[in-house]
């Protein structure tokens, strides 16, 4: 590592390129969990939350729902 090159001292352009896709993959699959959580929590929030107005409970829960469904499809 600490002569010339170091790690990458035999790496080609493409295998740079397959280091860096994987870090942000890495980084992308690391996220998707605390963000589940963020929108799971706030569903949670709205079902705890519930008042008199139902239209309103309904709409914010579909979104949160949406949320949650865009979020699936990104895993």
């Amino acid at each position: 590592m600490g002569k010339d090159g170091g790690l990458f001292g035999y790496a080609d352009g493409i295998d740079k390129l397959l280091m860096f896709l994987g870090t942000l993959g890495c980084i992308g699959d690391g996220l998707m969990t605390p963000l589940n959580m963020f929108i799971l929590s706030a569903l949670i929030d709205d079902y705890g939350g519930a008042d008199d107005d139902d239209a309103s409970f309904t709409n914010a829960t579909v979104d949160k729902c949406i949320q949650t469904g865009a979020t699936g499809l990104g895993q």
